[in-house]
């Protein structure tokens, strides 16, 4: 059913005058009579009372008139409610910001997910807190919009750089690796290992730099907790690979750090979305932050 002809019909009921509600409509009488025809044409009921000998609109309505009227009232008022919400939408306030992060990048980003907050305080925020692995695949699912992730990106994902660290080797402060300056992977070959949970891309990477020089890591632990993993390398259960960011937020005193090379590993984070999907109002925003406020991005 056409809405502009149920809003010509309740202009006229409202204005009591077919000739007022085209000057509040700015359109002729003759469009308005036309668009009243059509809609009791296609209802097959006659909306208002006819005059006298039938020649004669009056503006009173009929019976089934009334009804229709109170269906058109309702009917445009949900018409005025979507344009409402789309106007609120794109301004900002209303909305959603669905993000996937994994467990560290949901600290390094806090500061800028605050200035979000306190920028669109409207916008729901909706937190996946899973490793790369599985944000990816959420990302894919369209169960977040805009997720961080390690790494390479499939084809249809566009990404912002928010992170590059290398990785380092995290041990015991009595460790053989006391003072070196670097270690390479294959000196590790006989440690135990604490990795990560097998969601994290990060588990794969470090599995497959081994693999590359020649050795299977002896796996004894792991969590997708990184302090729990750093207290592991405490209590002497292996040592660890971890992005030198965080290394570097550990008691100087407890553990020795050592750069990893051969090959070199980075932490490289991505802020990714899928580009085959409509891109809202709210995620743009997001976008925006970080690249505005790249600086902000820290423990």
């Amino acid at each position: 059913m056409d809405l502009k002809s149920l809003r010509i019909f309740a202009e006229i009921v409202q204005s009591q005058s077919f000739s007022r509600a085209a000057d509040h409509l700015f359109m002729t009488q003759p469009t308005i009579s036309k668009a009243i025809r059509g809609l009791e044409d296609e209802l097959g009921v006659s909306l208002f009372k006819r005059g006298e000998a039938g020649r004669k609109r009056e503006v009173t309505l009929t019976y089934t008139g009334e009804l229709i009227y109170q269906h058109a009232l309702v009917l445009l008022a949900e018409q005025k409610r979507i344009y409402e919400t789309v106007a609120q939408v794109h301004s900002l306030k209303k909305g959603k910001l669905r993000l996937g992060l994994p467990p560290l990048g949901s600290v390094l980003l806090s500061p800028l997910i605050a200035l979000f907050y306190k920028q669109y305080p409207d916008i729901q925020l909706n937190f996946l807190e899973i490793g790369s692995n599985g944000i990816e695949q959420a990302i894919a699912d369209k169960r977040v919009d805009v997720g961080v992730l390690l790494g390479n990106l499939r084809p249809t994902f566009a990404s912002i750089r928010v992170m590059d660290s290398p990785m380092c080797l995290l041990s015991r402060k009595e460790s053989p690796w006391k003072n070196e300056r670097a270690v390479s992977l294959i000196e590790l070959r006989e440690e135990s290992f604490l990795l990560y949970a097998d969601s994290f891309t990060l588990n794969n990477m470090i599995i497959q730099a081994a693999n590359s020089v020649g050795f299977e890591p002896r796996v004894v632990c792991k969590s997708g907790q990184w302090d729990f993993i750093t207290r592991m390398v405490e209590f002497n259960m292996g040592i660890a690979i971890l992005p030198r960011i965080h290394c570097e937020q550990v008691d100087a005193g407890k553990f020795n750090i050592s750069p990893l090379i051969n090959p070199d590993l980075r932490w490289t984070l991505n802020m990714a979305w899928d580009t085959t999907v409509s891109m809202s109002p709210a995620t743009r925003a997001w976008l925006n932050i970080i690249e505005k406020n790249q600086d902000l991005i820290h423990f």
